[in-house]
């Protein structure tokens, strides 16, 4: 059995989304769907399937649907039709609590604009997700210092967002995403923010990390070369 599996999601915008289903699956496009009712068309009968270990590439243009896609697989959004299974789970039977729970151990997120407290110091950052799962400072603060070495910042465990380059941040970014040790982990563009040399650098470490930890991972971009560098696999999402 897959890791992931996302079986024909669709996924419409708007205020009637269920009486725009229809018209979609009919087969009409969305330009004739936003034309004819105002509803944006988001993901259009969508299935991908991920391996545990691997990690699968998602690529499109802007406005195809990746970050829709890869926020369906935590249910940061609902599918307005379809299911997602993880680890045989049906996500979507899910309620809050049991959500929540999903959420905070299955699987952690990086995002491309890095999402770090500018309040915190990198260690304080990294051990976030430690201090949600109810963790004790001391251990959190432990594993948050592997992970400063693991993504290369020891030296800057006491500075704060601000005084570091957008690479480092990242590696913040990165760091707190492992802290919690998930089986999944979902990057949404999460390098693409980056100077090309500096991306050039987080693929190499992730791929070092990947190659050391086999999560199963989920990771959007619009770039081929960083498809082809990063990916077992390589699903394309069109227009």
């Amino acid at each position: 059995m897959a890791k992931i599996e996302v079986n024909n999601v669709y996924k419409i915008f708007g205020t009637e989304p269920m009486n725009v289903l229809a018209k979609v699956k009919e087969g009409a496009t969305k330009e004739e769907v936003l034309e004819e009712t105002g509803h944006t068309v988001g993901l259009d009968n969508v299935s991908i399937s991920v391996e545990e270990g691997e990690t699968f590439v998602c690529m499109g243009l802007s406005g195809s649907g990746k970050s829709t896609l890869i926020r369906h697989i935590n249910r940061l959004i609902d599918p307005t039709d379809g299911e997602i299974i993880v680890d045989g789970t049906n996500v979507m039977q899910l309620n809050e609590k049991q959500l929540i729970e999903f959420r905070k151990h299955e699987m952690s997120m990086v995002f491309q604009r890095f999402g770090l407290f500018p309040h915190k110091t990198v260690i304080q950052n990294i051990a976030y997700g430690l201090e949600i799962q109810g963790k004790e400072l001391n251990e959190r603060n432990k594993i948050a210092m592997a992970q400063i070495e693991a993504v290369g910042l020891r030296g800057f465990e006491h500075q704060y967002p601000s005084q570091l380059s957008g690479g480092m941040q990242q590696r913040v970014g990165l760091g707190r995403a492992l802290a919690t040790n998930p089986g999944i982990l979902l990057m949404d563009e999460a390098f693409s923010a980056l100077d090309p040399l500096i991306r050039s650098d987080m693929q190499k470490q992730l791929i070092e990390l990947q190659s050391e930890l086999k999560k199963t991972i989920v990771f959007i971009t619009h770039d081929l070369d960083e498809s082809l560098k990063l990916g077992d696999h390589i699903g394309i999402l069109n227009h």
